[in-house]
């Protein structure tokens, strides 16, 4: 099992290319780097400190900002080393510099990372133990509990026309939030009011 299912230091690991900037390519990899090149592969610029990060921490995954070129989220792991500290960050500067964004996530090792196609500040995370939420782009997490277990979730991806979070979990299944668009609306004037309808998509009707 040592050599069979245990990464070799050295391997990529996770990647992810911007949507908006042709050949900007993000590579982290299992010893704790994140490469980067902006010309489809050609030079490569690598970095390997990132602030309150253990060295050769587990990069288990990459998404390049779906707004911002300059944008890009990392979530760290380092749980094979006993360590289930949730390491987030994101860095402004294509790579180059990283801040923590992890602020007030309970402890639990960090799996998957994903931003709303819209609203450039939600973020998602999956953790050791679930799922937590962002409206205000790490400043604080929220979890997402409704029809989840307690259950590591591994990987997770937009379905963008229905605006549906699709989760993979580790061994109980695949789990879909259905049209989570009302998040969009949560702001600080918001949680002041009583009540507030959230806006809903238009319906269909079929003929039968």
């Amino acid at each position: 099992a040592k050599n069979g299912s245990t990464s070799r230091y050295g391997a990529g690991v996770s990647l992810d290319e911007s949507r908006i900037t042709e050949g900007l390519i993000y590579v982290g990899s299992d010893d704790g780097q994140i490469n980067i090149t902006e010309d489809g592969g050609r030079s490569w610029i690598q970095v390997n400190e990132f602030p309150g990060v253990p060295a050769n921490t587990y990069v288990y995954d990459l998404v390049a900002s779906k707004h911002d070129e300059n944008v890009v989220y990392a979530a760290f792991n380092n749980h094979k080393s006993g360590d289930f500290t949730p390491y987030i960050y994101k860095s402004a500067d294509k790579g180059r510099t990283w801040t923590n964004i992890s602020s007030n996530l309970p402890k639990g090792a960090v799996y998957a990372i994903e931003q709303d196609h819209v609203d450039p500040n939600i973020l998602f995370v999956g953790t050791e133990y679930g799922v937590h939420v962002s409206v205000d782009e790490g400043k604080s997490w929220t979890a997402l509990k409704s029809g989840l277990p307690t259950i590591n979730v591994r990987d997770m991806m937009i379905q963008e026309r229905e605006n549906d979070l699709v989760l993979g979990t580790f061994g109980r299944g695949f789990y879909v939030l259905d049209n989570y668009a009302g998040l969009r609306e949560i702001n600080e004037e918001l949680k002041q009011k009583d009540a507030h309808l959230l806006a809903v998509k238009p319906a269909h009707m079929f003929n039968t």
